[in-house]
This record gives structure tokens, sequence and C-alpha cells, in this order.
């Protein structure tokens, strides 16, 4: 296992880099990542959620999300039933600049897409999936 976990953490940082130079300005790796959840699971969408599902600092994500914010990536707003809790959302702009960062990078893992075939990527995909729920809710 130590040595899976060793691949994936080389991908990881392999990837991040070649995400970072090919995003659409002003977009960052912290905020595409925040898109990114954002569309994925729009239901998890409180701040705390959000940090809480990155593990990064309160801080840290308060700046991501200021900058995002700026940028009219999202919007944040009052809970109805509970004014202190605020709520995060993707705006249009927020989902172009998500869609046009995915199709900017696409020429950059086409050459990648070719390393496995479809089955193999499948059962690849699968397999990751079942570690990161486990992860997740080992984390709990």
């Amino acid at each position: 296992m130590y040595q899976a976990l060793t691949e994936i953490g080389i991908i990881h940082q392999l990837t991040e880099t070649i995400l970072r130079t090919s995003l659409p300005k002003p977009l960052t790796l912290a905020q595409f990542k925040v898109l990114t959840h954002l569309s994925r699971v729009p239901e998890v969408n409180t701040p705390t959620r959000i940090t809480n599902a990155f593990q990064v600092t309160k801080g840290a994500m308060t700046h991501t999300l200021g900058l995002m914010l700026k940028n009219g990536f999202v919007t944040i707003t009052d809970d109805e039933s509970d004014g202190r809790t605020k709520h995060v959302h993707m705006t249009k702009v927020g989902q172009e600049i998500l869609t046009q960062a995915i199709t900017e990078m696409a020429p950059n893992f086409a050459e990648l897409g070719t390393q496995l075939d479809g089955a193999e990527l499948e059962a690849l995909t699968k397999s990751l999936g079942k570690l990161r729920v486990y992860l997740d809710k080992s984390r709990e």
C-alpha cells in the first residue's frame, strides 16, 4: 500500500504542475479546486464544510473565497434560517472559467490518456474512488 500511495503522491505533484501552468488568469489552482468541488458536491457549500473538505486552515480558505468573490467566481450568501451561516455558490462566471480551464488543460493530458486503455482507466478510477471514500470516512 505504501508504494501505491507514493505513486499517487508523485502523480498528484506532477499533475498539479501541469494544471498550474494551464489555468486561465486570474484563476489559481486553489480556486480551480474549490470550483471543481462546488460543481461536484454543491450541497457542501458552507465555508466551514469547504475548509474541512480541503483540510486547510480557515484563514487560507477565507482568503481563497475572498479572491473568488472579488473575481466574480462565487457568491457568498447568508443562510435564510441561521444568519451566522454562509453559503458559497458558483456563479455563471465561475462555471465559465471552470469550463475554460478544463478545456485549456485537455491538450496537456491528451497524451497521458493514451497510456491506459478504457478498461484500465475505468478500473483505476473505481479503485481510487474506493480509497477516497474510505479515507473520507476515516477522518470523520
